[in-house]
């Protein structure tokens, strides 16, 4: 009885298993995984007992060019042909020709080492495994078999820019133009760099120009027949260059002699000679419209006899302008020879004048008499005395300064005798205290 009861159960469990399988098998899901597994292990096995080679070409390899240690130190440099790649089969193990890339090979050129000048030099290339231990043979020659490379000296030599821009300026204006890099350094190979015999900027502004603008531009080579070189091999410090133009009004104006000492009422123009009366000049248009003459250095009336002088002065341009007559001094000669000299006495102490003095301060001349040189026309020389001449100490400059002190005083007429100056520089004696 026993022994049946345990054959039902049997068979019940078997059944229920059978189901259980059943149902597993039946999900979509874990039939797929199941196939994906068996996939990937059935390929694992077959690939490690695969023992057919396979040939796989390697591109893109490197090509190792190296000269000669003299070559080198001697300046030798390669310029062209040393980028270029190259590419090998190789044969071995299947599952092993899936790691091998251009890493795994070198390239190289080994008559490199031979080049002793420049030129052209064709090259045979030849490949090896770059771990001998690698698991795979190289099978084929390289390809491309010969290359060819340019070597020689490197150069470097620095040209002025020319600038070729063709632009029009508008009536009443000035343009002034100025280049980003005045100077260009070619650098290259000494064969390719020897050719080059100018190097120069172009272009065209079409409208005329009335306000500043600027224009960027290739910078080009020419060689000595004015013919454009180019050259992939030359490297320049600047490939573009950028030209400004300042374009500004421009006015004629009359040159006129800057002065010192001049009585406001003296017509000095008629004894001064230039020669040049005028200059044109460009600048901000406030400060051309605000100029009415360029004057000369000054020239101190004071320093001047009854003599004909001629002086070369330099002209006082505006800041911010250009002369565009590019002449920086002109010639004046001044002529008083027609004056008369005549030399006064001061000592009448009222013809002694202390002026812009402090009232903490009191002064005292000391100077009892004081004898003056004066230059004055024809027709007022005789009538010239010391009553017409006064001494002006002029204290505006004295704060702090007390005691028995020189000063220097300036010597002044009285109305009427515009006509006339001191000539040469005076001092003063006199003692300042405080009140």
């Amino acid at each position: 009885m026993r022994n049946n009861e345990n054959k039902k159960v049997k068979k019940a469990r078997m059944k229920h298993g059978k189901r259980g399988v059943s149902r597993l098998f039946s999900n979509t899901k874990f039939v797929l995984i199941i196939s994906l597994l068996l996939s990937v292990v059935i390929w694992i096995m077959v690939s490690l007992s695969d023992t057919n080679e396979s040939n796989v070409t390697i591109s893109n390899i490197p090509i190792n060019i190296n000269l000669s240690e003299s070559a080198t130190n001697s300046g030798l440099k390669i310029f062209s042909g040393a980028d270029q790649t190259a590419s090998v089969t190789v044969t071995g193990n299947r599952v092993a020709m899936g790691s091998v890339s251009s890493d795994d090979i070198v390239v190289s050129a080994p008559n490199a080492g031979t080049i002793t000048t420049y030129g052209n030099y064709p090259l045979s290339l030849t490949a090896r495994k770059a771990n001998s231990g690698d698991n795979f043979e190289i099978s084929s020659s390289v390809t491309p078999s010969i290359i060819t490379v340019f070597v020689d000296y490197e150069k470097e030599a620095q040209f002025d820019v020319k600038n070729q821009i063709k632009y029009k300026v508008a009536d009443g204006y000035f343009a002034a133009v100025s280049l980003s890099a005045e100077k260009i350094t070619v650098s290259g190979p000494q064969s390719e760099v020897n050719k080059i015999a100018a190097v120069g900027i172009s272009g065209e502004i079409k409208e005329k120009l009335e306000s500043d603008t600027s224009l960027d531009c290739d910078v080009k080579l020419y060689d000595s027949s004015g013919e454009e070189v180019s050259n992939s091999m030359l490297t320049l410090s600047n490939d573009k260059i950028t030209a400004s133009f300042a374009v500004n009004p421009q006015k004629e104006l009359p040159i006129k002699l800057g002065t010192v000492n001049f009585p406001d009422d003296f017509d000095y123009t008629q004894y001064v000679s230039m020669s040049l009366d005028k200059i044109s000049i460009s600048g901000p248009k406030d400060t051309i419209e605000n100029t009415d003459a360029i004057y000369t250095e000054n020239v101190d009336l004071t320093s001047l006899s009854n003599t004909k002088k001629k002086l070369t002065l330099k002209l006082n341009i505006p800041t911010g302008c250009t002369n565009l007559s590019e002449i920086n001094t002109v010639d004046v000669t001044i002529d008083f020879s027609s004056f008369k000299k005549k030399s006064v006495k001061i000592s009448d102490s009222d013809n002694f004048e202390v002026v812009n003095l402090d009232n903490k301060y009191k002064c005292d001349v000391t100077t009892d008499s004081l004898t003056v040189v004066v230059i004055a026309s024809e027709n007022i020389i005789d009538s010239l005395t010391a009553s017409n001449v006064r001494c002006r100490i002029d204290m505006s400059d004295i704060e702090g300064n007390t005691g028995s002190l020189q000063h220097e005083a300036s010597i002044v007429f009285d109305d009427g005798y515009s006509d006339c100056w001191a000539y040469g520089k005076y001092k003063v004696n006199i003692s300042v205290s405080e009140k």
